[in-house]
C-alpha cells in the first residue's frame, strides 16, 4: 500500500518517462472527465442509469486519483499536505458547529 507521497512520487517518474506532463487547463480538463466517469459507473451501479457495460468504480476512481496526483504535481502541491490541512479545517469547523472539541481524524 502507497502512501500519498509515494503515489506522487511513482507517478511523477512514471509522466516523465512517459511523456510529460500537460498543462495545469489539461490536466484539469480530464480530471473533470475522470469525475464524469466515476459518476457514470456510479449511477450505473445503483441502477439509476441504463447500461450494458459493466462497471468499474474501483477503476474509475484510481484514474480519478493518478488524474488528481498528476495535477497536484505539475502545480507543486503535496496531497498529504493538502489533505492534512483539509482534515484540521473540518475539525475547526466541528467544534465551532458543536462549541466542543471534537475530531474527525487526530493528526
Amino acid at each position: 500500500m502507497m502512501n500519498l507521497d509515494e503515489l506522487q512520487s511513482k507517478e511523477d517518474e512514471w509522466i516523465k518517462a512517459n511523456g510529460g506532463y500537460w498543462t495545469e487547463f489539461e490536466i484539469l480538463a480530464r480530471l473533470t472527465e475522470e469525475l464524469g466517469e466515476v459518476s457514470s459507473d456510479l449511477q450505473r451501479d445503483k441502477g439509476l442509469r441504463p447500461g450494458k457495460k459493466p462497471t468499474d468504480l474501483e477503476g474509475e476512481i484510481g484514474d480519478l486519483l493518478f488524474t488528481l496526483a498528476a495535477f497536484a504535481n505539475k502545480t507543486g502541491i503535496e496531497l498529504s499536505k493538502a489533505s492534512e490541512k483539509t482534515i484540521r479545517k473540518y475539525n475547526r469547523r466541528l467544534e465551532e458547529d458543536h462549541g466542543e472539541k471534537l475530531s474527525l481524524i487526530h493528526i
